[in-house]
């Protein structure tokens, strides 16, 4: 019977501290992610993406018919 409750025991507080620990790791990701998106929101549009200029004089747009 000692055995039984000392096993129930140990593993009452595996789990309470397996939860425990994910919570942690759970809050640390969070916290995280937010301080990411909130230095993201605040950033001007200029210094995320030069603008990308593309020359009109390429080519041109040619629309094929089919023949049947």
């Amino acid at each position: 019977m000692e055995g039984f409750l000392t096993f129930l025991f140990i593993v009452i507080v595996v789990f309470y501290a397996y939860s425990l620990i994910i919570k942690l790791i759970f809050k640390h990701k969070l916290k995280k992610l937010e301080k990411e998106i909130n230095q993201d929101e605040f950033e001007s549009p200029t210094s995320k993406k030069q603008d990308i200029h593309v020359d009109p004089n390429i080519g041109e747009y040619t629309d094929f018919e089919e023949i049947e």
